[in-house]
């Protein structure tokens, strides 16, 4: 009863928005096909005719939720003035890889897509990516020629590759996780604005394991 009290006190776009957020929960959660539009419009205290007349059908609420999805990491990842370009870089990476590691299923697809992704995911993931390489370019004041986005378009590959490998219980640090995309970054652009003093982001052999 509460609840159903409180979305009907709620605005059409504060309405809409609690839909998003409830589904956008669950599909990160459960997925998409665990999940029905009567689950999402139970736990957001409304009727499912309510859902359906802001989304038309469970696909249509799946690409709202990715949309959302996707400017809410461009604006986590978003840079901040006064802050250093490694300051931003750490920030930008940090909010990439909580978005990622709290990201399931076809969210999950937005900062990694895969070839079986709908066509709405590798849209939205392209635009993203773009964004990206455009703030990246700015921050390390890099000449926007073909070979620097070459460099820092594979260096974002590298970077969701990395987020799959660490995002799944590694016992690799934060720190050291951010310290390597870093130095990788500095290295494929040649940039020494990103590498501080390098020797707290070095790989040390001792650390390594030794099969000989």
């Amino acid at each position: 009863m509460s609840n159903n009290s409180e979305a009907s006190r709620l605005s059409p776009d504060e309405r809409r928005e609690q839909i998003l957020r409830v589904a956008s929960e669950r599909f990160a959660r459960e997925g998409f096909d665990a999940v029905s539009v009567r689950d999402i419009a139970q736990e957001a205290g409304v009727t499912r005719a309510l859902v359906y007349h802001y989304f038309p059908g469970k696909d249509s609420l799946l690409d709202a939720v990715l949309r959302r999805e996707a400017e809410a990491i461009l604006a986590a990842t978003s840079p901040l003035p006064g802050r250093s370009a490694r300051e931003n870089l750490e920030r930008a990476l940090g909010a990439y890889l909580d978005h990622f590691s709290a990201s399931s299923g076809q969210l999950r697809a937005l900062y990694a897509p895969h070839a079986s992704a709908p066509a709405l995911v590798h849209e939205l993931a392209a635009a993203n990516h773009a964004v990206q390489v455009e703030r990246i370019l700015d921050y390390l004041d890099l000449a926007d020629t073909t070979l620097s986005r070459l460099a820092v378009g594979g260096w974002l590959g590298f970077v969701e590759e990395v987020a799959r490998e660490s995002g799944g219980g590694s016992s690799v640090p934060r720190e050291q996780v951010l310290g390597l995309c870093l130095r990788a970054l500095g290295v494929v652009t040649g940039s020494p604005l990103v590498l501080g003093s390098g020797e707290e982001d070095s790989i040390e052999p001792s650390t390594r394991e030794n099969n000989s």
